[in-house]
């Protein structure tokens, strides 16, 4: 055998290694990653936004960094300086880690946290990530004139789970989103926007080639884009006060 056949061989094999163990998907999360960059901008002094996320919040899955959430928060918004604090992996406490390090007298105008899936991917239940959630809040509140709350969509209907996983991501997504939507009220300045479709009206669903990227479950800058449509108007009613 000769050595271009050796390597096809040794290539077959990690194929093999990588689809039957999954290893394959934290590759192609891997590629992801380094496409991006969390999205930041100067700003031209109108005033500051903050974000702090997870992978999301990063813009893991989109094929540009302006095609994330803070990227087309930032193309609307090109007056206002964005900071970005995002990390792949990050949980909730992670958040709270990276709000409990601001100096007491550093304020922004908003404060997104686009944070929260990991939590429950790693099986928190919707009650136990609500409860973290309200923490974060409260934590963040001193340093925020408002605070806007993204997490994510319906995670079990992502290509990346099926059968019982899948039910349950499902229903603790769902039931997440709707203790959220009330909690949030409970507060003066602080949003929940909810990302959450039914299977039946789902377009991550309908459509997973078009809006979930490589890895089964990250959202492609499609994807990112529907996200950021639902968010808008709750952007809209901070950034563009009388």
């Amino acid at each position: 055998m000769n050595w271009i056949a050796w390597i096809l061989a040794g290539l077959g094999i990690l194929a093999v290694l990588l689809f039957s163990t999954g290893w394959w998907r934290y590759v192609l999360t891997g590629y992801l990653i380094a496409r991006v960059t969390p999205y930041e901008q100067p700003g031209g002094g109108a005033g500051r936004i903050l974000i702090i996320g997870d992978s999301t919040g990063y813009g893991t899955g989109a094929s540009k960094s302006a095609d994330s959430v803070a990227g087309q928060l930032g193309k609307d918004y090109a007056t206002y300086a964005i900071i970005n604090n995002s990390g792949n992996g990050r949980t909730i406490a992670g958040a709270l880690e990276v709000v409990q390090q601001l100096s007491d007298d550093e304020q922004y105008d908003l404060v997104v946290l686009q944070i929260g899936a990991n939590d429950m991917l790693g099986g928190a239940s919707a009650d136990q990530t609500v409860k973290r959630q309200q923490e974060l809040i409260e934590a963040t509140q001193p340093h925020a004139s408002s605070i806007i709350v993204l997490t994510a969509g319906n995670i079990g209907a992502t290509p990346l789970f099926t059968g019982d996983e899948a039910e349950r991501l499902q229903t603790t997504s769902r039931d997440y989103t709707a203790m959220m939507l009330t909690i949030a009220q409970q507060y003066q300045d602080v949003s929940f926007v909810a990302l959450f479709d039914e299977p039946e009206n789902d377009p991550f669903l309908a459509k997973p080639r078009t809006y979930t990227a490589l890895d089964g479950l990250h959202p492609t800058s499609a994807g990112y884009g529907i996200w950021y449509n639902k968010a808008k108007p709750y952007i809209a009613q901070v950034l563009e006060r009388d």
